[in-house]
């Protein structure tokens, strides 16, 4: 039977992309895992697997722009057909193009088997209905892109940017000076668009659906500093080989088995605590940032982190990731130390519940045995999900961090 090939989620806030490439050509023999088709969309490039093996049927044509689960082709065994044209027709029916004969054939729905909801009912994914009612949208106009025609939050979030790109169209006619830059010189005028407004819908939804608190805490770096250059060695590795974030990745992915009341997420209305500790790391890309996740932190070796970090930052700055790169996290890290910050304020990436800030390891004054002194510190930035936990847990897993930091023996053993 074929098996398709569709447009997968890609995360929050991402409704469509554009099938961009054919990465082998139609009637190709492929193998289940191989990519076979780039999807673009605002954040980023990723390439689509082939579901299974058999015989590739490119349907959708370079340039399509597809909804999530829309059908970009089929995967075939040997000798079999692809799926016949489904086309609208009158209600309730669809116009069909055979395989074997180009002869149109109706076909009605019900008859059929198909799902279609009762006269007047509404069918939609709890997370539609919503961000439905945080945007005032009326469900009754939209037209569902999900299973059996219902309406998942994609849709719900496409009519959102129809809606404010009208509004703005509307306020702002012809192109005319608003009041804002009524008697400046503007140097450029750049639409709020593509991946820096998918950025902005994303924080606005983060500070809107969260109950967001930071907590901060400077942390003595030496010897974590020197842990780092033995495991260097240890690991024959070199400089960038080994990034710091890897090791903030095991350091949390340990400090949340030991306090997981963070490793959580929201689901509607439910706290889901979650065994696997699945941590993101924020990367930055040309206009934005993506955050590709290092799955199981907890559990493979530094060096694998290590591996993957190096791998999934030069995929996604390359634009190449795939979809099941950047699903699932538990907790996120986001690392600004490289560009001199020394403190900040992450915001949460919903429905996770933490981000760790890390800012840059500095030589800053110190107090040892009594004494000042120099030494070197890192300033870190835990914002939690309030809703999910209180002040004292999130303290708790921030002192693990501190803790591990500090904590030789542990860090030598992560070799």
């Amino acid at each position: 039977m074929a098996r398709s090939i569709v447009m997968p989620s890609l995360g929050m806030f991402t409704s469509e992309g554009t099938l961009t490439d054919w990465l082998r050509p139609s009637g190709s023999i492929v193998n289940a895992g191989e990519p076979v088709a780039e999807i673009t969309t605002e954040k980023a490039t990723y390439q689509i697997e082939a579901p299974e093996a058999g015989r590739l049927h490119a349907a959708a044509p370079i340039g399509t722009v597809l909804q999530v689960q829309g059908i970009l082709g089929y995967i075939l065994a040997e000798g079999e057909l692809p799926p016949v044209e489904m086309k609208p027709s009158g209600p309730g029916e669809v116009t069909t193009t055979s395989a074997r004969s180009s002869s149109p054939v109706t076909v009605d729905r019900a008859a059929q088997g198909a799902t279609v909801p009762p006269a007047g009912e509404i069918r939609a994914t709890p997370i539609a209905r919503k961000l439905a009612a945080q945007h005032a949208i009326d469900l009754r106009r939209l037209t569902g892109s999900g299973p059996g025609g219902r309406i998942v939050e994609a849709d719900v979030v496409a009519a959102v940017e129809r809606r404010d790109a009208a509004s703005a169209a509307t306020a702002s006619p012809g192109q005319g000076p608003s009041a804002i830059s009524q008697g400046r010189q503007v140097r450029q005028r750049l639409p709020l668009a593509g991946m820096r407004r998918t950025i902005a819908e994303r924080l606005r939804h983060s500070l809107s659906t969260t109950v967001s608190v930071t907590l901060t805490r400077e942390v003595d770096a030496e010897i974590f500093l020197g842990a780092r250059q033995r495991l260097l060695e240890r690991l024959g590795l070199v400089g960038n080989q080994l990034p710091y974030d890897a090791l903030f990745v095991k350091i949390l992915a340990t400090a949340l088995g030991e306090r997981p009341e963070l490793n959580a997420v929201i689901e509607n209305d439910t706290i889901l605590y979650l065994a696997e500790v699945h941590l993101g790391v924020a990367v930055s890309v040309p206009g934005g940032l993506v955050v590709p996740v290092v799955y199981n932190a907890d559990a493979i070796s530094l060096g694998d982190v290590a591996a993957r970090i190096r791998d999934v930052s030069v995929r996604a700055r390359e634009g190449q990731l795939k979809p099941a790169d950047v699903g699932g996290a538990t907790a996120t890290i986001t690392n600004l130390g490289a560009f001199g910050i020394d403190a900040f304020t992450p915001i949460i990436n919903p429905p996770q519940s933490a981000i760790l800030g890390i800012g840059r390891i500095q030589a800053r004054p110190v107090i040892r045995g009594g004494q000042l002194a120099v030494g070197q510190t890192v300033v870190l930035s835990l914002t939690f999900d309030h809703r999910v936990a209180d002040g004292v847990p999130a303290a708790q897993l921030l002192d693990v961090v501190a803790r591990l930091m500090n904590d030789e023996s542990y860090l030598e053993s992560l070799a």
